[in-house]
């Protein structure tokens, strides 16, 4: 029976950490062996409350690591990776909500080859322009990842990998783009990233043009920082693959084609007002970040 270590990066997450707690526990894990739920944290709020009450409730065992000074997510994940005792590290955002079979089907991928494998996140249905254009971009980006027409395929809102590979790995502090870098690290190391359309996990669309225009600026923002540094991205969409999958997923969701445009319309009037768009410490936000 595999071992598996399931962590979770967490910063004011007090409406969002019992529900990724039960959501983990009350999953199926048949096949696996559950050693620990690690959370690595920096929250200011009532997080470490719920989050020690939950453990007083529970059987499982939860190790609660918090730091009284913000750290970022790459702290959080460096954490995590360092006291997993499992063959296998399984991390979820704090703010999604992992379907029943998520973890087993996450698991189940990786091998002796494969050092990844990615989730398939799913937004919750939601009405409004952002929340719209938030549903049209992750379809596209679904269809891109089944296609395997771009190596790109890890999203930090879940993914598996192995320990042994994990622990040679030491994500640098700052870092916006983590689930980019730890993926690139593992295809230098010779092995296969994967996505896995069935391990599903739901997050919380965007709700605002200003939590639309956030997240599209820090993924750029991201992207460039580890150009910056020097990183080997290997993410080869041509532009004419990506308008030929974003007019395929246009024909089934027009609406969403159309709400996607107005959002990034907006993104430059948004630019100079969302705080912090350039750092690794995220703003709490209504949607998933």
């Amino acid at each position: 029976m595999t071992t598996v270590s399931i962590g979770i990066p967490s910063y004011n997450e007090e409406l969002n950490i019992k529900t990724i707690l039960e959501s983990v526990i009350f999953s199926n894990l048949n096949s696996i062996d559950l050693v620990e739920i690690i959370i690595s944290d920096d929250s200011t709020d009532d997080t470490p409350i719920i989050v020690k009450q939950f453990m007083e409730n529970h059987s499982k065992k939860i190790i609660f690591l918090h730091n009284d000074k913000r750290k970022g997510a790459a702290n959080a994940w460096n954490n995590i990776i360092q006291n997993a005792t499992g063959e296998i590290i399984v991390l979820f955002d704090a703010d999604v909500v992992p379907e029943p079979n998520c973890t087993l089907e996450l698991v189940d991928k990786i091998n002796n080859n494969v050092g990844i494998c990615a989730s398939n996140p799913k937004p919750i249905a939601h009405r409004g322009i952002p929340a719209r254009g938030t549903i049209f971009v992750n379809g596209w980006l679904e269809s891109v990842r089944e296609k395997e027409l771009s190596e790109y395929t890890v999203m930090g809102r879940g993914l598996s990998i192995r320990s042994d590979i994990a622990k040679k790995i030491t994500i640098p502090e700052g870092l916006i783009a983590i689930d980019l870098f730890i993926q690139s690290k593992v295809l230098g190391m010779g092995y296969n990233v994967v996505f896995n359309p069935n391990a599903i996990v739901l997050f919380k669309p965007a709700k605002t043009f200003a939590d639309f225009s956030s997240q599209v600026i820090r993924a750029i923002n991201g992207h460039n920082q580890l150009k910056k540094l020097r990183y080997n991205i290997k993410n080869h969409l041509s532009i004419k693959t990506a308008l030929v999958e974003f007019f395929r997923v246009t024909m089934r969701n027009p609406i969403g084609a159309l709400s996607t445009c107005l959002c990034y319309i907006m993104i430059p009037f948004y630019m100079t007002r969302i705080k912090n768009a350039d750092s690794a410490l995220w703003h709490t936000a209504q949607s998933t970040k």
